[in-house]
């Protein structure tokens, strides 16, 4: 009886922990960069999804809309 206990408890923490970092990573969604995207980001955003090139990935990662592919940046003041 003693170790039913424990182990719904131990179950029903682990169960809590995972909802929490579940919800932590899809509360706050990336911010867009400034700037204009490339055309391709622009055809995946407007089919629901995101563009999958490494260069825009690496970009994105960056806060930064790939130049490779068309996309602006503002400029950098001095």
């Amino acid at each position: 009886m003693k170790l039913s206990r424990s182990l719904a408890a131990f179950v029903a923490a682990s169960a809590f922990a995972v909802g929490v970092v579940f919800a932590a990573e899809t509360a706050a969604p990336k911010a867009k960069p400034e700037g204009n995207p490339g055309k391709c980001c622009v055809k995946a955003e407007s089919a629901g999804k995101t563009c999958d090139h490494k260069c825009c990935v690496e970009a994105n990662a960056a806060g930064k809309n790939c130049e490779k592919c068309g996309g602006t940046n503002p400029a950098k003041k001095s």
